[in-house]
């Protein structure tokens, strides 16, 4: 659901609808190394699978084939999934991170793993994280890229190859607007729809580039007016703004869908047979993408039955996954794979040796399963002592809804929050003054919450939009 054009300034309220309890699950998914994470509405974690690093975050190294809730701070807005390590951005601009930190990936300055989650250092103002393998890429609100972990093929971009165990800034990128992490090699993209590039190149991930591939960013050549980038094992993906997907570098097991397996491509192409794709995500060996009607098409490796097709047969060409709808979000681990409906459930599938799946086993799965035990979040309105404090008004509403804090002075770090009925949060801004509007262009028509939270405490309304 978009977005649509929402006001949000601040007097009084008149709330016509009574409580009610609405279950919502998972906002976002990350498919790691036989393990998964699952971001809950209210900013807290939950993961399943292997847990042998202490990647999960919950203070042990014991697996779990059901979700459990990771032990780092609540407010977190991403999760990402490495090899071995979890990466979590914070709404405040921090990030933190937990599991194997055998290449410094952790950040903390340290080769010491963690059971449970630290803060990065030095990094403030971030916006978006990627993680794979064993590093991580750290995107600031002003453009900038910072890196840390191993840089065997000097991923990292700073000319060498030498491992990090702090954030560092990547020199020479500017106006980068999505970073995305392979296996041994990077994705940046800039806010004029190019793509630049930085490690291994064996089997032409970053293009068209000597085959050690190159220590600093490059640019891709052939690639314009992208909006998404996905890097997988060895294959990059491309989504442009026309809904078509472009892909580079291997395609031994189909990854890459051309209708041509066994090959290798340093150079870009289009993949035959897609359009209207919305996301795109590059797992080790094998790709997903999400198309603009909620269906899913997948591509190579299914030895696990990772492509949810129900058989165990490799394809060398995109083909809808049939028996699943209405996704939202995809996520392509090592061997398996993850998506996000419209009603905030999860589904899995593939391989679920130490219980990444979530469904409370550890059997491999050839078609879709529910993931289990996800975080649940009410939508109930409960009436609190800041109600004299905080209104909204009109309700039924139109175009603009509008919210008063009378005693904002003495309440400052105050956010307000916007969710759907399926409890998927829709918008989050910090209150600047007692008069801030907010702005929201495509909402449609339905019942939505808003939840106004201050240092004191918080106000939810169930609101109808017309």
């Amino acid at each position: 659901m978009k977005n649509k054009l929402l006001s949000l300034s601040f007097i009084t309220l008149l709330s016509c609808l009574t409580g009610i309890s609405i279950i919502g699950n998972a906002q976002s998914i990350s498919a790691g190394f036989n393990f998964s994470l699952f971001r809950c509405a209210d900013g807290t974690v939950k993961g399943t699978g292997t847990n042998s690093s202490g990647n999960l975050g919950i203070g042990t190294t014991v697996d779990h084939s059901a979700a459990v809730t990771v032990n780092v701070v609540n407010g977190i807005i991403a999760v990402e999934t490495g090899n071995s390590h979890s990466v979590f951005l914070k709404n405040d601009g921090t990030v933190w991170a937990v599991g194997s930190n055998s290449n410094g990936q952790l950040g903390d300055g340290t080769t010491t793993s963690k059971t449970t989650p630290i803060q990065v250092v030095g990094l403030t103002g971030i916006t978006a994280i990627t993680a794979y393998s064993s590093h991580a890429l750290f995107l600031k609100n002003d453009g900038t890229v910072w890196a840390v972990g191993d840089n065997y093929g000097g991923q990292l971009g700073d000319g060498t190859t030498t491992s990090r165990s702090t954030p560092f800034q990547i020199s020479g990128l500017t106006d980068v607007t999505a970073v995305s992490t392979g296996l041994g090699h990077s994705l940046f993209l800039k806010n004029d729809g190019t793509v630049w590039a930085a490690g291994y190149n064996d089997y032409g991930q970053i293009g068209n580039q000597p085959l050690f591939g190159s220590s600093i960013p490059v640019q891709i050549t052939g690639l314009s007016g992208i909006n998404a980038i996905a890097a997988g094992g060895k294959q990059s993906l491309f989504l442009k703004s026309n809904g078509t997907v472009w892909g580079l570098g291997g395609n031994y097991n189909g990854e890459l869908g051309s209708n041509n397996s066994n090959t290798m491509f340093f150079s870009p192409f289009m993949i035959p047979g897609l359009s209207g794709i919305t996301a795109i995500s590059a797992g080790f060996i094998h790709s997903l993408f999400l198309k603009n009607n909620g269906t899913v098409w997948a591509t190579g490796d299914n030895n696990y039955g990772q492509l949810g097709d129900g058989t165990t047969v490799n394809k060398n060409v995109a083909t809808v996954l049939t028996g699943i709808n209405g996704v939202v979000a995809i996520s392509a681990g090592m061997y398996h794979s993850l998506f996000l409906k419209s009603d905030a459930t999860v589904r899995s599938v593939g391989a679920n040796f130490f219980g990444g799946l979530g469904d409370g086993t550890t059997i491999q799965r050839l078609t879709p399963v529910m993931v289990n035990n996800l975080c649940t979040m009410s939508l109930a309105a409960a009436e609190n002592t800041l109600e004299k404090d905080i209104s909204v008004y009109p309700n039924p509403c139109n175009v603009e809804l509008h919210i008063d804090l009378v005693d904002y002075l003495s309440q400052p770090n105050t956010e307000v929050e916007v969710f759907n009925w399926q409890g998927q949060l829709l918008q989050r801004t910090s209150v600047q003054n007692a008069n801030t509007t907010m702005r929201f262009n495509d909402l449609s028509a339905g019942i939505y919450l808003v939840r106004v939270a201050t240092p004191k405490g918080t106000v939810t309304r169930k609101i109808i939009k017309e």
